[in-house]
């Protein structure tokens, strides 16, 4: 007997110099107006700046999870890809307990791109 292959869909982006993802289904909204300061609300996080304090000029994303949101601003977004739950390699508990690190829960890879799997919830303010 086979265990079936759990497949979630990962959209892939670039950000603080490096490619994460998150849960293609998660998000509720892309948005790369100029103008986006003047009519968002709630949290927002530019991902260059929380993790390099750097800031980025590419698209906001915007992350739901149940009753929880916010809006991320990443640098680029690559693609939305397939992505084997098996094939994700659980980050070491050594990065899982640093503040900025924290909000990463694995490494995968496609093709030839590494990318770390980021959990939103986790992002600390």
């Amino acid at each position: 007997m086979t265990t079936p292959v759990t497949v979630l869909p990962l959209l892939v982006f670039e950000a603080a110099g490096c490619l994460m993802a998150i849960d293609a289904s998660e998000i509720g909204h892309i948005w790369s107006d100029p103008d986006f300061g003047k009519i968002r609300s709630g949290v927002a996080v530019d991902l260059d700046e929380y993790f390099t304090q750097g800031q980025s000029q590419g698209p906001w994303l915007r992350w739901v999870r149940g009753t929880r949101s916010a809006w991320l601003r990443v640098r680029r977004i690559i693609d939305v890809v397939p992505v084997s739950l098996a094939a994700l390699t659980p980050l070491p508990a050594l990065l899982s307990a640093q503040q900025r690190t924290h909000a990463f829960l694995a490494a995968g890879v496609q093709g030839d791109d590494v990318f770390l799997l980021l959990d939103p919830g986790r992002l600390t303010q």
